[in-house]
Order: C-alpha cells, then structure tokens, then sequence
C-alpha cells in the first residue's frame, strides 16, 4: 500500500533548461533519471510527468512543476534539478550556485491552489471557470432533490 508520508528529495545545485523545455505552457523540472520511476512501481519515487512541489528551503519560495527525466541532453546528478528560467527567479536562487530545495509530490490541493493562481491568465480563468461549473452543478442537481425530500 501507498504511503501517506510525502518523501523530500535534497538537491543542491539547479541547471538552466533549453528554451525547447522552458516556459509556463511545458513546466518542467527535470530530475536524474535514478530519481524517477516511469512504469510507477516505486512510489518513494517521481513519476514521469507527475506534479511536484520545489521548495526553497532558505525563503520558503515554490513552485510546481512536472517532473522528467534526463534524456542525455544535461547534466543533471542525483543532487541536482533542470528549472527554466521563471522557476529560478520565483524560487529565488541562481543557476550554477549551491542552494537548499527540496522537491516533493504534489498534492491534489496544492495543484489545485497553483492552478488557481497561475501566471497565465487563460490556465488561472480555465480552472476557476471549471470550479464555478462544479458549484452550479452542484447546486442544481441539491436544488433538484429539495423537493422530492421535502414532500
């Protein structure tokens, strides 16, 4: 069985990703492969194209990003994380320099809250549209039932 418990990963060193792998519509992070399990039978693992949570240990800064594997095109170790440049700048840290992340697996609400708050204005309007759709929904099938349970 899953454990509940959610495993932090260390890393120390950040690697710039290529433009190809950068910007808010791809959000990669891209991990050693050693890190990551892509037929999920290791669940202290990341799984491939999983959201997780990199926490700046120091100010406390996060972002969430998918995770993904190294295809040979970096040189990522164990102890290190391929960020684009808009995660670097909101986590606070520099390409190239010793700093204090943690990466972890994202909950269901914290994609949900990011996702709210998100930098692009269709993803943040998308989610919150599709939030407000459920509220309605649900409001109407109770709105329907109200009067079968008061008779």
């Amino acid at each position: 069985m899953h454990s509940t418990k959610l495993a932090l990963t260390e890393l120390n060193h950040v690697v710039r990703l290529s433009d190809q792998d950068s910007g808010l519509h791809l959000s990669i992070a891209r991990f050693n492969n050693s890190l990551l399990d892509s037929k999920r039978l290791h669940p202290d693992k990341f799984f491939r194209r999983e959201p997780v949570v990199i926490v700046n240990t120091l100010n406390s800064q996060r972002v969430i990003r998918y995770a993904m594997g190294n295809a040979g095109k970096y040189s990522i170790k164990k102890s290190a994380i391929g960020l684009d440049y808009d995660a670097v700048d909101a986590l606070g840290v520099r390409f190239k320099e010793i700093c204090q992340l943690q990466a972890r697996k994202a909950t269901q609400w914290e994609v949900l809250v990011w996702f709210w708050n998100h930098k692009d204005l269709p993803t943040q309007l998308s989610i919150r549209l599709g939030v407000l759709g459920l509220m309605l929904g649900l409001i109407g099938f109770l709105s329907s039932l109200l009067p079968m349970l008061l008779s």
